[in-house]
């Protein structure tokens, strides 16, 4: 019974985040114009190939959890609803951080043609709060279900994109918005705000 029930909360979490990401991508490729992506072939191949394996798991996942009982972790149940807790937080941060960004959203490197620099909402105090949304939901998802290849996956894909995308994104501003986004840079924090 328990493991149904968090197996349930993960399904509903998943498909309701997944929601909320493809209506603010569509709302932002209807808003903002064309995107002028600064992502290398090679990046949104990688992306690609790492994400098809890990979409075909998440869905066997969802359908029969006991395929990937191997990959469980014993957890308590405190811990699990822990999880679940973190998750349901983590959701009006999520549209939170959508709103803010409004039409410049896009999982792509790059400015669309009506972008401006956002430094209203969570944006006003960190420069990437989107990251730290989503690692709280990874985390969430991670004692949810138990899973080292589910939650773990996710989290460590998360790990890797903020590694190697981070300083790009910011470089692509700072040329995009020059001293104005070099002074919102100076007063916030990359992922958690600034104590002075």
């Amino acid at each position: 019974m328990r493991v149904d029930v968090f197996h349930a909360l993960f399904v509903i979490s998943f498909l309701s985040f997944m929601g909320i990401r493809v209506y603010y991508h569509r709302r932002a490729r209807r808003e903002g114009g064309r995107m002028n992506g600064r992502d290398t072939r090679f990046s949104i191949l990688l992306r690609l190939l790492l994400a098809i394996p890990l979409a075909g798991l998440l869905v066997a996942y969802m359908i029969r959890p006991a395929i990937l009982g191997w990959a469980e972790i014993p957890l308590p149940a405190w811990a699990s609803w822990q999880g679940a807790l973190l998750v349901v937080i983590s959701f009006p941060l999520l549209i939170w951080v959508h709103r803010a960004l409004g039409a410049n959203f896009n999982t792509v490197l790059g400015v669309r043609d009506r972008h401006t620099l956002v430094t209203h909402g969570p944006y006003h105090w960190v420069r990437h709060p989107m990251y730290g949304v989503l690692f709280l939901f990874m985390v969430g998802l991670l004692l949810l279900t138990g899973n080292l290849l589910i939650g773990g996956l996710l989290l460590a894909g998360l790990v890797v994109t903020v590694g190697t995308r981070v300083a790009k994104e910011e470089a692509i501003l700072e040329e995009e918005y020059g001293e104005p986004y070099r002074t919102y840079k100076s007063r916030t924090g990359r992922f958690v705000p600034r104590l002075s």
